[in-house]
């Protein structure tokens, strides 16, 4: 993604894409309306790293807090890892977890493997014990990273004390994750692998992604949902029996019946009616509300990728989980926010991360 911007490659591969593609699904458009939202709020940003790319709403300590995914997410010299923070809501406070084992040292003797950067989260309560999972890539190169893993951790007061590391090759460009009460988890790849020219067919609809799942008793890893363009945000109902994915390039929400662990019957697809181009993380509020977030213009989002001054706008929508129907809640032309990746609500007030600038925004609105 970092690399395309030189105009003439660039130009050059979405003219191939354009001719070869036979896909249904894309989420390019040559134009960006004017997003500007139609009633007042108020709103403030909680600095914390750089790159907060997801966030997961913590209450293991008796107090509502945020923990927040952070990564340099543009080029930098040298490669920077990423870190864990936590934003106790009601002080606003942010400050960066410790270690007990820090993650750099973890592969002791492949120091291309040293540095790491987290994605997306989830929180799980297992045997009484509170857990952060982390989509982990490592040795990032030129193009992509040399690895991927799923990271947990022990969740403390402000430590994060390792656990495990889960590795495959079915993790091949994972995104998001959702694990369960039991400690199976799915994960979304977003793409066949991280390559320029992979983004760009999943861009315009090639189904390269898919959702896998994980069986901690078995060890075994499984498609769960093959042939998916640009899957992202993942959540799973398990009282309902359904997961809900969001469905990038084909800008949509699915929702699925799961007949068991790890089976999905692909005949109860359904979806959402209004379209949401390139949805990024998916959480769920108090009242059952599923939440997710939308990049509307991908060359303003590779622009802003590249220039923290180019803005990229930022949407969040609430859905409903039963008709699936989606509402614009916010949006942003991106001088307030760029690239929101993850929209969450809490007490009254809508968290919305991103995935570049190293802020949480706070926003005060009646949905």
């Amino acid at each position: 993604m970092r690399s395309l911007l030189k105009t003439a490659p660039f130009a050059g591969l979405l003219l191939i894409a354009t001719l070869f593609s036979s896909c249904k699904c894309s989420s390019v458009s040559f134009g960006c309306p004017d997003y500007e939202m139609d009633q007042a709020y108020t709103s403030k940003k909680i600095y914390t790293g750089p790159g907060t790319e997801d966030i997961a709403l913590d209450t293991s300590r008796g107090y509502p807090r945020l923990i927040v995914s952070c990564d340099e997410r543009r080029d930098t010299i040298p490669v920077v890892s990423g870190s864990f923070y936590a934003i106790n809501l009601e002080t606003g406070e942010a400050l960066p977890f410790t270690f007990d084992q820090d993650p750099s040292t973890l592969y002791p003797n492949d120091t291309n493997l040293a540095d790491w950067h987290p994605h997306g989260i989830a929180l799980a309560r297992i045997d009484g014990t509170d857990y952060l999972y982390s989509v982990t890539h490592r040795g990032k190169k030129k193009r992509g990273f040399r690895s991927n893993e799923i990271l947990r951790f022990r969740i403390g007061a402000d430590t994060l004390f390792y656990d495990t590391t889960f590795t495959d090759g079915e993790l091949r460009a994972p995104n998001d994750i959702f694990v369960l009460s039991d400690g199976s988890f799915y994960v979304s790849n977003i793409l066949k692998n991280s390559s320029t020219w992979q983004f760009i067919r999943g861009a315009f609809g090639a189904r390269t992604g898919n959702i896998v799942y994980y069986n901690p008793e078995s060890g075994i890893w499984d498609v769960a949902i093959p042939r998916q363009a640009y899957p992202n945000g993942i959540y799973v109902d398990e009282e309902a029996r359904s997961l809900y994915m969001v469905h990038g390039a084909c800008k949509e929400v699915n929702r699925y019946s799961i007949a068991a662990p790890g089976m999905i019957e692909p005949e109860s697809k359904t979806t959402s009616p209004q379209k949401i181009t390139m949805g990024d993380n998916l959480t769920r509020d108090s009242e059952g509300y599923l939440w997710t977030t939308s990049h509307p213009c991908l060359f303003r989002f590779l622009k802003h990728s590249k220039k923290r001054r180019k803005h990229s706008p930022s949407l969040a929508y609430r859905i409903d989980p039963n008709t699936l129907e989606a509402e614009l809640v916010f949006q942003d032309n991106g001088s307030t926010i760029s690239a929101a990746s993850t929209a969450l609500w809490h007490d009254g007030k809508l968290y919305l991360s991103q995935v570049f600038d190293g802020f949480v925004l706070e926003v005060n609105l009646t949905p």
